[in-house]
């Protein structure tokens, strides 16, 4: 983004009224300019002050003092009649005395009819000027200035996991359940032997360690605060300056601004470890700050004052980063991530690690949010040795899991061969010869478009639609690349077997 964001789309970000995409690299864009965070910070501001002024009583006015005024002031209260000696231009007396009467009714509001004052009668030659009475005060505009809320998406569930949406709701206990839709605040996450990592923004992630429980207090844009029973593993961008990120564990509170860090709350007992970043561990009116490499470890009811960190370990450290989950990529906001991956479920035995696309990601069983697509996926069989890899497609439909307690060599990754052979044939088939050498036509005139390919990943479905239509491997230049995969996508296919498969096309 460049340049500086003008004053209004920061009151309409911070209004709500900005959210997916466009809110995202705003919020980008003020992470690196000081200017325009200056800026947002007096927008915040300055809705925090009507806030104020909305909710303040108003100021006491002595309306009777303002009747008495009126009255000795309009009225014939002490003032005796003055008769006017004869005009030469008789005509202007009429306008003079409309212009009086409604001054009089301009005070008129604010009288109540005990107390409002007699008229004067006026005779005039004319006729009598009644003034209309005064418009009713619009109502007042209503300012919402709560904050607004965010939401997070779980991208891994490893073994048994639940969640509890809102106080009192019915558990979900189903995987795709769990990870088919946001997580708000009211949440309550829950695992037993495994863990459930929970992505909220991009390189932000909550991962929650076995037998542990956590409650999404508060969870908007002025501030995140997490109540833990158990251990949980946080790492978290740097938050905005009005926005308070904080973990309570008993008594204790632990606040962040971007860090990555470790909680562990067990029967009052508190521990805090830091790999990077900086926290601030708070109870009983004494603050400790622990920094990177620095862990801090509390008894039930043992006071906070006068305590130190201390560093950590090697051991330590890698444990730290090896217990936290790896966040997504790609990440827009929750609703377009969980319209843009799918989940894949992996069944192999508890303890076992399982790898997909030759990285462990966790043991199993598992579940996870990955891009649409083939995936290579094993698990150990024994502890360091795993079973033959196996290919998976995954696109945004619900699947079965992949079941690799019984893995064998050579198993067919997505159907039988014969019905991916048809496929290939067919696409062979359907493709448009001219709009494919038409790609590398600028390259022919050089004479060096022989001997070069494309090769792509394909994915269809039965009905002959394609799903996925990836390039894998080229030596084309991108745009000649490009042409060739959309006039791959140009081809219609027939009903008939659903298959992927990996398409070489040469020139």
């Amino acid at each position: 983004m460049k340049g500086h964001i003008a004053p209004h789309r920061l009151a309409d970000l911070a209004a709500g009224r900005i959210g997916g995409r466009p809110a995202a690299r705003v919020r980008v864009h003020l992470d690196g300019c000081v200017a325009c965070r200056a800026t947002w910070e007096r927008v915040r501001g300055a809705r925090a002050a009507f806030g104020e002024i909305g909710t303040a009583a108003a100021p006491e006015l002595r309306w009777d003092r303002v009747r008495a005024q009126v009255y000795w002031s309009l009225g014939t209260g002490s003032y005796p009649v003055v008769v006017a000696p004869p005009s030469r231009w008789p005509w202007l007396a009429v306008p003079a005395l409309a212009a009086a009467a409604a001054a009089v009714l301009l005070w008129s509001p604010w009288s109540s009819p005990a107390s409002a004052p007699v008229p004067v009668p006026v005779r005039s030659a004319g006729p009598a000027l009644v003034s209309p009475p005064a418009p009713p005060l619009p109502p007042p505009i209503a300012v919402d200035l709560a904050p607004a809320s965010i939401a997070g998406v779980v991208t891994l569930i490893e073994g048994d996991a639940s969640l509890q949406r809102t106080p009192g709701a019915a558990e979900s206990v189903d995987p795709d359940a769990i990870g088919g839709s946001a997580v708000t605040a009211g949440a309550r996450l829950a695992t037993g032997d495994g863990r459930v990592a929970l992505q909220l923004g991009a390189g932000s992630v909550i991962t929650l360690g076995a037998r542990s429980a956590l409650s999404l207090v508060r969870f908007d844009e002025g501030g995140v605060e997490l109540v833990v029973d158990g251990q949980v593993d946080i790492e978290v961008s740097k938050r905005s300056r009005n926005q308070r990120f904080a973990v309570l564990a008993g008594g204790r509170v632990i606040l962040v601004r971007g860090t990555a860090f470790r909680v562990t709350h067990h029967d009052g007992d508190v521990a805090v470890a830091c790999e990077h970043g900086r926290v601030a561990v708070s109870s009983g009116g004494a603050t400790v700050e622990i920094g990177a490499g620095q862990g801090l470890a509390l008894d039930d009811a043992e006071p906070l004052l006068g305590r130190a960190p201390h560093p950590l370990g090697d051991a330590e450290l890698a444990s730290l980063v090896a217990s936290r989950a790896a966040a997504l990529p790609a990440w827009t906001d929750p609703a377009t991530v969980l319209r843009t991956t799918a989940p894949l479920a992996v069944v192999a035995p508890r303890a076992r690690a399982v790898r997909v696309d030759g990285v462990v990601i966790g043991t199993g069983p598992v579940w996870m949010r990955v891009a649409p697509g083939r995936h290579l996926v094993d698990a150990e069989r024994a502890p360091g040795r795993f079973s033959p890899a196996r290919w998976v497609e995954v696109d945004g439909a619900a699947s079965r899991p992949l079941v690799l307690a019984d893995a064998t060599p050579g198993g067919s990754p997505t159907g039988p061969a014969a019905g991916r052979r048809a496929r290939k044939t067919e696409l062979e088939q359907a493709l448009d010869q001219s709009r494919l050498r038409s790609c590398v036509r600028a390259l022919e005139k050089q004479g060096i478009a022989a001997g070069t390919h494309v090769e792509l990943e394909v994915g269809v479905d039965g009905a002959g639609a394609i799903r996925f239509l990836n390039i894998t491997n080229t030596d084309l230049p991108a745009r000649a690349a490009g042409c060739v995969r959309d006039a791959v996508a140009a081809s219609r296919l027939g009903a008939g077997a659903a298959a992927s498969w990996r398409h070489r096309i040469r020139f």
